[in-house]
């Protein structure tokens, strides 16, 4: 609770006003805030900057007024992380409602003003680019000060070297800006007279008075353009509706501030809510404003031509504006009204705070990007930072010899040599899975020539007898798991990459920043049909079946059913002559999933279309996700015998409607210790079928460009991530090849594809493969789908329902054994494969 909120803070109340004020203020401390201040705000501000959810808009609003009104009047001093929480329209006809409703205490706003615009426009534009990042309060002397103000009276009896501050914006450049955001600094700049930050106390410029613990506090702030001045000190809210609340008043109509439009309207006001946050309204004048000034351009020098009305507090009321306030049943002024209204609220956050106001859960679209002040003082650095897994950052500027150069270099000739294995489940499995290497032969030759021999036998008998020294070292393989919600492997470091996206976005209503990022390449080894695996075994098991009932069919044909050609491998034959070559498929990607964001993948719930209608209807407008809208409809019409393996964590509810705290501990947990969020990446020839991808796959999506632009320092850089998926540590093998007797089954991560809120497209939704690791940084995965297509998915379901089976294998590789298999020409879809560049093209000749 805070220490600093308090119906008693808002003055001129009635016993009845004081009470509901004090019942509002308590609804939201004991039902809202479960977590922190940063995260209650972090959820408002969402809100307010999602335009499809607007009609809770007035309800966010109501509460934010309600803290405002019961917040501490405290002075700021230095630096503050800022962000916008609301914008609101001025309501010109504010006068006239309040008329028209003179009978309801709380007046709606008009039509016209209703219609937020500008709230419209700003979550269009900059609501999450961090395009304003804060301010900073700094020491000014009495004469400047009287010479900003003009000396006013009130102005210079309420002037405290302790308390009156002048003070200037902080600004960043949006990331990733579209074509109208990254013209916002260079206007700003332009129009406000924007500067460089200051690095020392000696930069010239500022207003204020440069302080050497002030600089050091702006670190955890990453800005570039500084600028917009304000006069600030303890004083009375100009807003009516405020009672003249006391309030802490940041005015920029100061002309000697030379305050550019709208900031000739514009004076905030700033409250505290707890340690280390204050909320503020944006106050805008709708009457008697500056538009700014101009000078003329025939005529020589300065002239300062004002448009608009100069403001001047303490000028006397006009007698038009005393007859209008009579009209409207208004207590005459003495001073000109300049029609004040609340336009929004923004937030000021201490510095010292950074890494709470930077988190997950608060805003993290702030965070601090790679390059900008903040992101190595505040530790992002070592998130982001990867690549300490491979040699290639160390010789990607050479040419090196990825073919046969790894001989002679003592750390890449261990890495590509020695396996990682466990003992097979299978008894019959050779021991010593190391037999398999040849003398001078990488781990990844080893599978180069393994796979051109199973093309071979393959070619004429796609049986899948032929892939058995595969499954053995599938079976020999280890498992990588989750650690701190991060995918790891067994290697000496169990990553490629460890990295943080340079962008917030949003997901389901909430803002998001990709953490814990790790992507591998991807190669195929050989494929095989699994549908007939399948039909075969029901055809054999026919055979027995009639065979043990007397029927007159040899024992033979039954064996021959199970063991004998099965016709060409066409799958395998199709993906080796023509597939390789167009197909876009670079790898998967790996990242930090939340306990939210893992409880609504996992739901198989009966009232998914209540709980999460927003991403059902994705579901449903996607047609090649109609197997997972499908199993919506399964779990609504309950035709599970049994609900989801998750159902009891999330019976209570959802994460944002109902879930017990307890509920969401677990998942939390489950988050943490075992599943990722996944997506496959495709490089650049996807993006002739750019458009078609959006409409096919509703994950598809452009990747964040710090993390795309890490791929390009790679020797395979990727341009889309698609079909996703979750990740799973520590599973079963869904596969009998792969599990011995006496239930001795093999342990794999897995990828789901199935579960209904994941979506994707045909066929993916009915695909659930398998990896493990064979040595450092290099997977052996197996393709899985389900060939029972009738039945739909639910976990409490035997897998053995859906007769998994093996469609063939993939490797995952890091950026070492990506170069290598450049280099060695491992299902490349070109002649030359030594830069990456030509990885991207193709020749099918």
């Amino acid at each position: 609770m805070s220490t600093y909120l308090s119906a008693n803070n808002f003055p001129g109340q009635s016993e009845q006003e004081k009470l509901a004020l004090a019942h509002g203020l308590t609804n939201i401390l004991e039902n809202e805030l479960s977590d922190s201040f940063f995260s209650l705000f972090a959820r408002y501000q969402r809100i307010l900057a999602d335009n499809h959810q607007r009609d809770k808009w007035p309800e966010i609003h109501s509460k934010l007024e309600t803290l405002f009104k019961c917040g501490t009047a405290t002075p700021l001093d230095g630096p503050m992380i800022g962000i916008p929480v609301s914008i609101r329209d001025s309501d010109y006809f504010k006068d006239t409602m309040a008329i028209i409703n003179k009978h309801n205490s709380e007046a709606q706003r008009s039509a016209i003003a209703s219609i937020e615009w500008m709230a419209t426009a700003w979550n269009a534009t900059f609501a999450d680019t961090g395009l304003w990042m804060g301010k900073s309060y700094e020491p000014v002397d009495k004469e400047s000060v009287k010479e900003i103000c003009n000396n006013d009276p009130d102005v210079m009896s309420a002037f405290d070297q302790n308390t009156t501050r002048i003070g200037r914006n902080f600004f960043r450049e949006p990331p990733s800006a579209n074509a109208l955001q990254s013209l916002g600094i260079p206007a700003l700049t332009e129009t406000w007279n924007l500067i460089d930050r200051p690095e020392t106390v000696k930069a010239k410029g500022f207003k204020g008075e440069l302080l050497e613990k002030n600089i050091s506090k702006e670190k955890n702030i990453p800005y570039s353009k500084t600028g917009g001045y304000f006069l600030a000190n303890p004083g009375k809210s100009v807003v009516p509706e405020m009672n003249s609340k006391d309030v802490y008043q940041l005015n920029y109509r100061w002309d000697n501030l030379d305050p550019a439009y709208p900031m000739t309207r514009l004076i905030d006001e700033v409250v505290k809510i707890a340690d280390g946050i204050y909320l503020g309204q944006l106050v805008y004048a709708s009457k008697h404003y500056s538009l700014g000034t101009i000078d003329l351009p025939f005529i020589p020098g300065e002239q300062h031509i004002a448009l608009g009305d100069k403001y001047q507090p303490h000028q006397k009321a006009s007698w038009w504006q005393k007859i209008i306030e009579l009209i409207f049943n208004k207590k005459p002024s003495a001073n000109i009204d300049y029609g004040y209204q609340n336009n929004g609220y923004f937030l000021m956050m201490e510095p010292e705070f950074a890494k709470q106001v930077y988190a997950d859960n608060a805003f993290p679209q702030l965070r601090p990007r790679p390059g900008e002040t903040g992101f190595k003082e505040l530790g992002y650095d070592e998130d982001y930072i990867a690549a300490s897994s491979s040699v290639t950052s160390t010789l990607n500027k050479t040419d090196f010899d990825w073919k046969d150069g790894w001989k002679t270099h003592p750390e890449l000739k261990g890495k590509f040599t020695q396996f990682i294995t466990e003992k097979s489940p299978v008894a019959s499995d050779n021991p010593d899975i190391k037999n398999l290497l040849d003398d001078g032969e990488s781990i990844l030759q080893m599978l180069k020539r393994i796979s051109e021999k199973i093309d071979v036998q393959t070619s004429l008998d796609d049986h899948i007898t032929h892939f058995e020294t595969l499954h053995q070292l599938f079976r020999a393989g280890v498992a990588p798991n989750i650690k701190n919600g991060m995918f790891q492997g067994q290697g000496k470091y169990g990553y490629n990459t460890r990295a943080t996206a340079s962008k917030a976005n949003k997901w389901y209503g909430e803002t998001e920043t990709t953490t814990g990022f790790d992507y591998y390449h991807g190669a195929t080894l050989n494929l095989h049909l699994g549908f007939s695996d399948t039909l075969f075994n029901a055809i054999s098991a026919k055979v027995k079946s009639n065979i043990n009932d007397g029927f007159m069919f040899p024992s033979a044909l039954a064996t021959m059913l199970a063991e004998g050609d099965r016709g060409p491998n066409l799958l395998n034959i199709t993906w080796k002559s023509i597939g390789k070559y167009i197909f876009p498929w670079a790898g998967k990607s790996f990242e930090k999933i939340s306990g939210r964001k893992l409880s609504m993948m996992l739901d198989e719930s009966d009232d998914l279309t209540q709980r999460y209608p927003e991403r059902v209807n994705e579901l449903k407008t996607y047609l090649a996700s109609a197997p997972h809208y499908n199993l919506v409809k399964q779990n609504r019409d309950h035709k599970f015998e049994k609900p989801g393996l998750y159902h009891e964590h999330l019976k209570n509810g959802s994460w944002d409607n109902g879930m017990t705290d307890e509920d969401k501990a677990f998942w939390e947990k489950e988050a943490s210790q075992h599943w990722v969020f996944g997506y496959n990446l495709q490089d650049k020839r996807i993006l002739a079928m750019d458009t078609i991808m959006r409409i096919v796959d509703m994950n598809y999506r452009t990747p964040d460009a710090g993390l795309q632009e890490l791929s390009q320092q790679g020797p395979s850089p990727f341009e889309r991530q698609g079909y996703a998926f979750l990740g799973a540590a520590d599973q079963k093998s869904i596969l009998p090849i792969n599990n011995g007797e006496n239930s001795n089954v093999k342990k794999v991560f897995q990828f789901n594809y199935r579960y209904p809120m994941i979506g994707g497209a045909v066929p993916i939704g009915y695909c659930l493969d398998e990896i493990v690791e064979i040595a450092d940084g290099l997977y052996l995965g197996q393709l899985i789908y389900s060939t029972a297509l009738s039945e739909p998915f639910n976990s409490a379901v035997k897998p053995e329902k859906y007769k998994y089976q093996l469609f063939g294998y993939f490797l995952l590789l890091d950026d070492d054994w990506q170069n290598h298999r450049l280099a060695i020409n491992l299902d490349i879809g070109t002649k030359d494969n030594q830069k990456k560049e030509s990885f991207l093209e193709f020749d099918l000749f």
